[in-house]
């Protein structure tokens, strides 16, 4: 059986990283109600770090590694701090599905900025499934719609700063695994967040507990898995398949809070899971650049 491609495993990882987001999202949407976004941004950081530690160990029988990109890794932090923050204080007035499908302008800018930083190539088959699946958005979200809030804004700006930090993947040291990058990302949004927490606390609840360890289970692997997906294969060979969280997110909202989608963001859905099946069918991934 031949090995999969490189490509093939990074599409695997960013669907999977897009799955964990989701989950993260729908369990920090519990949260949000009872603490302040720094409390749940700080406690996530700080859950996660043992918690990885204990994972790299049992799972990956490897160890988390000091890395000399430490410089990075806080940079990479400062921004996923402010897009962490703005997409929380979103989630005040929008509901899962709503700031998800919003935040996929993230794909687009990063095909867009993939080749104006790296001068990669995208052929036309990344260029229409992105765009085609960035149709699927908007005909998802009905921008102009009455439904339309201005927490919205705030989400578009986390996509600038995702797909940045989709974009700098590429420079994380190739020795740096999976439990490594994960570990760094939720330090420093420990590190940084911990002086906006003062005054802002409240008793945490023991309950709450099992939801802030899922939060920084599922916040830093999908940090950890979109990472080294971007660092393993061309960022625009990825870019279409960032908007299968849309698929992701319109299920869990269906599940958790029986909240049944509407016509437009089925077909919205549609549209974006129909763009991925083509980008596969229609191209060779071990050698393909399109």
């Amino acid at each position: 059986m031949r090995k999969p491609s490189r490509t093939a495993v990074a599409i695997v990882m960013v669907c999977l990283s897009s799955l964990c987001f989701t989950l993260n999202d729908t369990v920090t949407k519990f949260l949000i109600e009872g603490y302040d976004v720094t409390v749940i941004i700080f406690v996530r950081g700080v859950l996660a770090m043992p918690l990885l530690v204990a994972m790299a160990v049992t799972l990956g029988r490897t160890r988390v590694r000091w890395s000399p990109a430490l410089w990075l890794y806080a940079l990479r932090g400062a921004l996923g701090l402010v897009a962490a923050y703005m997409y929380i204080e979103a989630l005040k007035y929008l509901s899962v599905a709503e700031a998800t499908v919003i935040v996929f302008a993230s794909p687009f800018i990063v095909t867009v900025a993939s080749v104006l930083v790296f001068h990669e190539r995208p052929g036309w088959r990344t260029w229409a499934a992105v765009l085609v699946s960035f149709a699927g958005v908007v005909i998802a979200i009905q921008p102009g719609a009455s439904a339309f809030q201005p927490a919205s804004l705030l989400i578009l700006a986390c996509a600038f700063l995702y797909a940045a930090i989709s974009l700098t993947s590429r420079w994380l040291p190739g020795e740096d695994n999976l439990w490594t990058v994960s570990l760094y990302g939720a330090a420093f949004s420990a590190l940084y967040v911990a002086p906006f927490t003062a005054g802002k606390w409240t008793a945490l609840d023991p309950g709450d507990l099992i939801l802030f360890a899922a939060a920084a289970f599922f916040s830093s692997l999908g940090i950890g898995l979109g990472s080294l997906a971007y660092r393993s294969a061309p960022a625009s060979a990825l870019a279409p398949f960032g908007y299968i969280g849309l698929l992701w997110s319109t299920g869990v909202t269906w599940l958790v809070w029986d909240s049944v989608p509407g016509t437009w963001t089925l077909i919205g859905a549609a549209v974006v899971a129909s763009s991925s099946v083509f980008y596969l069918m229609s191209r060779r991934l071990p050698g393909d650049r399109g």
